[in-house]
């Protein structure tokens, strides 16, 4: 079967997504390709992964205000490759996808991966069109449907809504044997994201300020991964930091080095106001780190109820701060997160697991 995927061309944890459905398919019974559409040039990483996995791919920059010219010209490598499934990852590209199945009668899947509190108007456009004209709406949790059924009302298509977890690698985000031990070294810290008005690392800069004074005894470093139009606000609050040299940025990291990454850490920090099912979250779950994150839907319902999976915090500098210290007091409560977490993602939250879940979804739109 033919299967394209369409994707935003910057970085992020959808970038995980779409790859790691196609490796996950063993032995390629599907032939895949993707194209990525966005106001960014491709993410050199992804464009070395296509080559890598020789999947065709085609790139495809909006400028302001003429997203038009992007969509005519995917459309147009869409009618080239002539896939048979079109699954639509970044919705504001859901006319142009539509467009092609309409005339090709291949099959169109939507995917919302935007957390609807921070939607744009643009997107939630987009999200009500994906809900009239593709033949399958999948979204990531079941509290996103929901919330979904509120936001489109009596367009709300309840027979065309599925839910599908993203999936991760969990062979690259395997664990490594250690303990966290607070005695003669530093702590490490890390946040894995995009720098965006969502996110906030902001926050964890003033968290850092708040550990220092509650245990001037431990010695605390946070280590930054991602990029984005935020980045250089929040380098500019840790230079203010009483604590700024214990804070570092690592720029974009590739997948393969976001795992080696998130070894060498001791807890794994999420600080943000929307999420849906962050994919950093997932990798550090499979990795086996206790985690810190944002008490928000789209993290709280990941981490369970009763935070059987990770602790979660307000956002507050000084609640956030107390709940790190709660890890870091309990030797047997870091073993435990991260031991449940990671035996939940080999249940729920594999790329094998997902893989299977989208076939499925494919099998019924085509029957």
């Amino acid at each position: 079967m033919r299967i394209s995927q369409i994707a935003y061309t910057g970085f992020g944890g959808l970038g995980s997504v779409i790859f790691s459905l196609i490796t996950a398919d063993h032995g390629c019974k599907n032939n895949w390709s993707i194209g990525f559409i966005g106001d960014q040039e491709l993410y050199d990483e992804y464009a070395s992964l296509c080559n890598h996995l020789q999947v065709p791919y085609a790139a495809f920059q909006s400028k302001p205000g003429k997203p038009y010219r992007a969509w005519i010209a995917l459309a147009r490598w869409l009618d080239y490759i002539n896939p048979e499934v079109v699954i639509c990852h970044t919705i504001n590209s859901i006319l142009a996808c539509r467009w092609y199945a309409w005339r090709n009668r291949s099959r169109l899947i939507a995917v919302e991966h935007t957390p609807n509190q921070v939607k744009t108007r643009r997107e939630r456009a987009a999200s009500f069109v994906s809900m009239l004209v593709a033949d399958r709406v999948v979204v990531l949790t079941d509290d996103y449907r929901e919330e979904l059924r509120k936001a489109h009302g009596l367009l709300y298509n309840e027979t065309k809504v599925r839910v599908i977890p993203n999936g991760v690698d969990t062979q690259l985000f395997r664990p490594v044997a250690k303990l966290l031990q607070t005695e003669r070294r530093v702590i490490r810290l890390g946040m894995a994201a995009r720098f965006s008005f969502s996110k906030r690392q902001d926050l964890l800069v003033e968290v850092m300020g708040e550990l220092a004074n509650l245990r001037p005894n431990l010695s605390f470093e946070i280590w930054f991964a991602g990029d984005g139009e935020e980045l250089q606000r929040v380098q500019a609050v840790a230079r203010c930091s009483p604590v700024a040299t214990r804070i570092h940025f690592c720029g974009l990291l590739s997948e393969p080095r976001v795992a080696e990454w998130l070894k060498g850490l001791d807890i794994y920090v999420h600080a943000t106001d929307g999420e849906t099912l962050s994919t950093s979250l997932l990798q550090a779950m499979s990795t086996g780190l206790p985690i810190v994150a944002s008490d928000i839907p789209g993290v709280a319902n990941l981490l369970g109820a009763n935070s059987e999976f990770g602790l979660c915090s307000a956002n507050e500098a000084l609640t956030f701060a107390h709940t790190i210290l709660n890890v870091i007091d309990s030797v047997d409560l870091s073993a435990d997160l991260g031991y449940r977490a990671r035996a939940q993602i080999l249940a729920n939250y594999s790329r094998q697991v997902m893989l299977q879940r989208y076939l499925d979804v494919i099998a019924e739109c085509l029957r």
